[in-house]
């Protein structure tokens, strides 16, 4: 009914609203075109006055005389600084006046040839498109007259005007805000603009505006702006300069009375529709009433929620609501049992993955700690095989057979430790370690410990400094010492050279602690939460690999614990530095007889000092780099006696300066150095011209495929591994020498 009554009022009003929007927009679009036919006049008004002027300008006598000095004062009356100034050409194109320098100021090079020579031969104005001035260094438009006086050939007058000045002539301060005003030259370059002008001037204006000005002198289009606003846009050429004068004004305005006229009819319309919408309200209560009870009914079953049963008045539809809200209950009962199936099958996913992802954890630790287990077994492996080599050519020798022993002595020790920490581990987790405590002075021990670590390899050129006070404990005093030396060791191992390392013993509230404090790597958070797990091992420090095998502050753990003691560390973040301390019960100073105990464990746990091998003599021409010193020295020992000369190498800073002074015929070197990888070392040497064609030879003990192919990326001929057999040395360096040889040059 509501149709029938409105279509014919709505058909009407649809043709009285076309009607009154046409005529609202051709109202508008013809003062779009009167503005800019005003435009355009103010623009040539602008330049006829300035042809004006510059043609009185040409007359003037001062060109005949060649006065110059008072031409330029004449020109300077004509300037509207900072946006006007004359200038003054002569035949050449060369600038004689610019009245916008002082008088006298040297002239830019001739730039205006072609313009002076067109406006002599045409004796005709010429009105330039927009360029930046040579001088001012602004965008202008330049207006050319010939100078009558002279004999008309001689001189050229000029106005140079910046694009400012235009902006300011051609603005209508009565146009409504969102019009744009423009004028654009011949090539389609903005010269003014209302709107953004810092931004579009000297720019090309929108390229359908251009084509439409070139196609017709005057015109209107209907086109996007550069602001992506849609805009009507009028356009008429100006005869005098042949630029094109544009106003835009936005669709959404021109056709704003038309829009006026639509929401007045749609208000008469609305007022209609909630008559007719007030009548049915009044009559359908009842079945509207019906209709929303199962329309909610309906929407809490599409939300999952079980409906809400409701008597309406219309019997069909609530029958409908009372089978929506069964269908809920059986939606909410099937969907329980959703929730309860996904939870279950979620909680075993977590499970699952969990489990995946500590095993594959479990199973990287342990590849690691094998991997790091064989380089530290190799190490002292290389060292006893190369002295039992050369102990079977040491002869009636008993000096140098004496020190090919302390060699294996030495690294037999360092095997020994190594199984012997392995084993504690082993036998601290299966709780079958027996502590053989006695009372014992902690600040003797850890003093004890310090003393036979200072003069160790691993402690050269550090400082180790030691603040202690007298305090005491029951402990195992061999155990104590396992834990200070592997505190200390892991401080000197993640710390630089020449670092200080502080050790403090003290007695606080009832217990004495030590304290380990060093300024190296530091860690992070995460990392302290890890750190006394066994094999777990944290990231290297910068120019260094990665050794030990992660079991050094495991046992440390497990030995203070097992003394009814506490361990914790602390860091500030990387490069912060750590901290590590213990914590056992003190006691009080034990009798005389229990001290003589105690001195008596104190002899049987003391440690040898160790020596440094004396140099052996140079023989012949390989340079060997390896920082293990017993591993180096027998090695050395070794190839020398095969007839090399060897220069023996620390580290993999020195190796470069080592390696161009001897200029060896090989160099046979270890990857993992102090300072520096043996890969970074290889690279080095190949990427300098006086090494890089020295052959190379990888002695290590990562033997693992992947090390191999390290070692050939970066540029090693041959890759051997710890302990290697003297006879395979000899041959591998023979055999690259020979393919060396072999090779052609260059």
């Amino acid at each position: 009914m509501t149709v029938a009554v409105l279509a014919p009022v709505l058909l009407a009003t649809s043709f009285a609203i076309e009607k009154i929007r046409d005529d609202a927009r051709e109202s508008a679009l013809r003062g779009l075109r009167e503005t800019v036919r005003a435009t355009a006049l103010t623009v040539d008004r602008d330049v006829h006055g300035s042809l004006s002027a510059l043609k009185v300008l040409g007359n003037s006598e001062t060109l005949n005389d060649r006065d110059f000095e008072k031409f330029y004062k004449q020109a300077a009356a004509l300037n509207q600084l900072p946006d006007v100034w004359t200038l003054l050409f002569d035949q050449t194109g060369a600038q004689v006046v610019n009245s916008l320098l002082p008088y006298g100021t040297p002239a830019p090079s001739p730039s205006e040839l072609g313009r002076v020579t067109q406006v002599i031969a045409s004796q005709k104005p010429v009105v330039t498109e927009v360029f930046v001035g040579p001088t001012s260094r602004k965008m202008l438009t330049t207006l050319y007259a010939p100078a009558a006086a002279a004999g008309g050939q001689s001189f050229v007058v000029a106005q140079a005007v910046s694009l400012d000045y235009w902006k300011k002539a051609a603005l209508h301060g009565a146009l409504p805000p969102s019009w744009i005003v423009a004028v654009i030259d011949r090539n389609g370059n903005f010269i003014s603009r209302s709107h953004k002008s810092e931004q579009y001037l000297g720019k090309q204006a929108r390229p359908e505006l251009v084509s439409a000005a070139l196609a017709s002198p005057e015109g209107l289009i209907r086109h996007l702006t550069l602001e992506g606003i849609e805009s009507y846009d009028a356009f008429m050429h100006s005869s005098l300069t042949g630029w094109t004068i544009a106003v835009a004004a936005p669709v959404a305005l021109v056709e704003q009375a038309a829009a006026n006229a639509v929401y007045l009819s749609l208000l008469g319309i609305g007022a209609a529709l909630l008559v007719a919408i007030g009548a049915v309200v009044l009559f359908g209560r009842r079945f509207i009433t019906a209709i929303n009870s199962a329309h909610s009914a309906a929407a809490a079953l599409g939300r999952g929620e079980s409906p809400q049963p409701t008597n309406t008045p219309v019997s069909e539809l609530g029958e409908l609501n009372c089978a929506l809200v069964n269908a809920g209950a059986l939606l909410q009962t099937e969907r329980s049992s959703r929730l309860a199936a996904e939870a279950e099958r979620e909680r075993l996913l977590q499970n699952e993955t969990l489990a995946r992802e500590t095993a594959q954890a479990e199973n990287h630790a342990k590849d690691q700690f094998l991997a790091m287990l064989g380089h530290e077994l190799r190490n002292p492996l290389a060292a006893i095989s190369g002295a039992a080599a050369l102990l079977e050519t040491a002869g009636p020798d008993k000096d140098r057979a004496h020190r090919y022993l302390d060699i294996i002595n030495r690294q037999n020790k360092h095997l020994t430790h190594i199984v012997n920490d392995l084993l504690d581990v082993s036998r601290l987790m299966a709780g079958k370690i027996m502590l053989e405590r006695c009372p014992l002075n902690l600040a003797d021990c850890v003093v004890s410990c310090v003393d036979a670590l200072r003069i160790t390899d691993r402690a050269q050129g550090y400082v180790i400094d030691i603040h202690s006070t007298p305090v005491w404990v029951n402990a195992d005093w061999a155990r104590i010492e396992q834990i200070v030396n592997n505190l200390i060791t892991n401080a000197l191992k993640f710390s630089p050279a020449a670092s200080k390392i502080e050790v403090l013993v003290a007695a606080n509230a009832g217990t004495a602690v030590v304290t380990v404090r060093d300024p190296g790597a530091g860690m992070p958070s995460d990392l302290l939460q890890r750190v006394f797990e066994p094999f777990f091992q944290g990231p290297a420090p910068v120019n260094r690999l990665q050794s030990g095998m992660g079991i050094g502050l495991a046992l440390v753990r497990q030995l203070v614990t097992l003394h009814g003691g506490k361990v914790q560390a602390s860091s500030s973040g990387l490069g912060q530095g750590s901290t590590f301390s213990f914590s056992l019960p003190a006691i009080a100073v034990p009798p005389a007889q229990q001290t003589a105990q105690t001195a008596q464990a104190v002899q049987t746990v003391q440690t040898d000092k160790r020596k440094q091998a004396a140099p052996l003599p140079v023989i012949r021409k390989i340079v060997y780099v390896e920082d293990n010193a017993d591993a180096r020295g027998t090695l050395a020992e070794l190839l020398r006696m095969f007839d090399y000369q060897v220069t023996e190498v620390t580290d993999g800073a020195s190796t470069l300066p080592a390696v161009r002074a001897v200029k060896p015929d090989l160099v046979l070197m270890d990857i993992g150095l102090p300072d520096m990888d043996g890969y970074a070392v290889a690279r080095g040497l190949r990427a300098d011209p006086f090494t890089c064609t020295v052959p190379l030879i990888a002695l290590t003990g990562y033997g693992q495929i992947r090390d191999k192919e390290a070692a050939a990326l970066s540029g090693f001929d041959a890759h051997l591994v710890k302990p290697v057999d003297p006879d395979e040395l000899v041959a591998t360096i023979e055999g690259v020498l020979g393919r060396w040889a072999a090779a052609p040059s260059g």
